[in-house]
C-alpha cells in the first residue's frame, strides 16, 4: 500500500514532474495529493537553481510536501541571481560560498546534432519509409 503526500507550488510559476513515463504538473501555488513515488519525483525535480549550499548540502525547493514537515510558504525569491554575472543562476550551486570558484559560464552548443540546417550532406529528415 503506497503513501500518499500533500504537493505544495511554492511559486508563481507552473511545475512539473514525470514518474512512470507519465508527466505530472501543478498551477501556481497550488496544492495537489500525490502517490509517494510522484511526490519525491515533483521534490527532485524543482529545486531551485543556486541554492545549494556546497557546506551544509541545504537546499531550497519550488515544492514542499506538507506531511514530511517541509516548508510551504510562498517563495520571497523565486529566481536567484548569480552575484558574479548578474544573470539567474543556470546551475544548482551557490558559487558564492566556494572558496575561488569561477562563475559559472553559459556556453552554446556546436555539434548541430538536431539541427537541419547544420546537416553537411543533403540528408532527407522525411521519416516516411512506406512510400518508398
Amino acid at each position: 500500500m503506497s503513501e500518499y503526500y500533500t504537493v505544495v507550488n511554492r511559486c508563481s510559476k507552473e511545475v512539473d514532474a514525470m514518474w512512470d513515463g507519465r508527466p505530472y504538473t501543478l498551477g501556481p501555488y497550488e496544492e495537489k495529493i500525490f502517490p509517494e513515488l510522484v511526490a519525491h519525483a515533483f521534490k527532485r525535480r524543482n529545486i531551485q537553481m543556486g541554492s545549494l549550499d556546497p557546506r551544509t548540502g541545504n537546499m531550497v525547493f519550488l515544492v514542499g510536501l506538507k506531511e514530511l514537515g517541509d516548508p510551504c510558504e510562498k517563495l520571497k525569491e523565486e529566481v536567484l541571481i548569480d552575484k558574479s554575472t548578474g544573470e539567474p543562476a543556470v546551475e544548482v550551486w551557490d558559487r558564492s560560498k566556494l572558496t575561488g570558484a569561477r562563475p559559472s559560464e553559459v556556453v552554446a552548443g556546436d555539434n548541430g546534432l538536431y539541427s537541419k540546417g547544420d546537416w553537411k550532406s543533403g540528408q532527407s529528415t522525411d521519416l516516411n519509409f512506406n512510400g518508398r
